[in-house]
């Protein structure tokens, strides 16, 4: 019994020593890619293989103790710089920070060129900092910083920086530099007191344009409206003579049938005055002295003093004075 429990102690030991050997000699030997990696094979320091892992993820073999595996992140870095004071092309002095996002695509170039991904982003780092001093060089102040959005050009200009470091950075690290843009964008004290007095200027001529524009309207509405009433005048006083001439026409044509039988023409007069003597639906107490048209009652005619004179003319139609009313009693 205790050689058979010597001898299975025995056996467990080597074969523990075994799985243990065995995971060692896999660890050694074998390797995993994970999708977010570039991966070299290097043997005696030389690349031998390159492991992408978007198109190679998964398990890999290498030679223990002559290869060797380096890794790098194959997923976009970005950084941004310090803020630095830049000069504009039209000497005005601004305050910028900028970002950039790259990322490795050519990790042999890259391991030769820069060897660690901080290494690799600070030579990006002084790349886009010369770029960034060229290109703002080359700018006004205007497309920077305006009231008007439309004059603007902060994307070309961002455009340009990432133009400037593209080419250099994928030729001398591998890597590509994806975008570049603005964080933040300053202007020192002097020059914001300076920036804010052109703004206060630039408002007061937008505001002078937008009067002037309305005053010009105004007077163009006024002038529509003087012209609309000289016309709406002139066609009233005409449609008025029109009237006044139809008038005097029937006027006249009255008067010369008058002419033709006074006694007939104060006949008719006279009962048109009787008419307003007595629209009131009053009592009156008519005397012939007093109102002409009475004698037609009493004698059948006036007496020839008190019959109303005609007009002298046809064309100007003579007032007939009212008769006044009979006192009441």
């Amino acid at each position: 019994m205790m050689r058979n429990s010597h001898r299975t102690g025995s056996v467990a030991t080597v074969l523990l020593v075994i799985v243990v050997l065995l995971g060692l000699v896999a660890w050694m030997v074998f390797f995993r890619v994970e999708f977010t990696e570039h991966v070299l094979v290097q043997t005696f320091g030389k690349t031998t293989r390159v492991l992408n892992g978007a198109t190679d993820a998964g398990l890999h073999a290498r030679i223990p103790f002559v290869q060797q595996v380096v890794r790098y992140d194959a997923r976009t870095q970005v950084f941004e710089d310090t803020m630095n004071e830049l000069a504009t092309n039209d000497k005005q002095n601004i305050t910028l920070t900028t970002f950039c996002a790259w990322r490795i695509v050519d990790p042999v170039q890259f391991q030769a060129s820069a060897r660690e991904i901080q290494a690799g982003q600070e030579r990006i780092r002084i790349k886009l900092r010369a770029a960034k001093s060229n290109v703002i060089g080359n700018r006004i102040m205007a497309e920077l910083v305006n009231t008007d959005p439309s004059n603007m050009r902060i994307t070309e200009i961002e455009q340009a920086m990432l133009d400037a470091i593209r080419v250099e950075a994928r030729e001398d690290y591998g890597v590509e530099v994806q975008a570049v843009g603005f964080k933040t964008l300053g202007l020192p004290e002097s020059v914001s007191e300076k920036v804010i007095e052109a703004m206060k200027e630039e408002r007061k001529r937008e505001v002078g344009r937008y009067e002037a524009a309305g005053q010009a309207e105004a007077m163009a509405i006024r002038e529509r409206a003087r012209s609309a009433q000289q016309q709406i005048l002139a066609f009233a006083d005409r449609k008025a003579g029109e009237i006044r001439a139809q008038g005097d026409r029937a006027a006249a044509r009255y008067y010369e049938e008058f002419e033709k039988d006074p006694q007939l023409a104060a006949f008719l007069r006279s009962l048109e005055s009787l008419k307003k003597e007595l629209a009131g639906r009053s009592i009156f107490l008519l005397d012939g002295s007093v109102i002409p048209a009475v004698g037609y009652f009493g004698t059948g005619a006036p007496k020839p003093a008190d019959l109303p004179r005609l007009a002298p003319t046809a064309t100007a139609p003579a007032k007939v004075p009212q008769t006044p009313e009979a006192p009441r009693r």
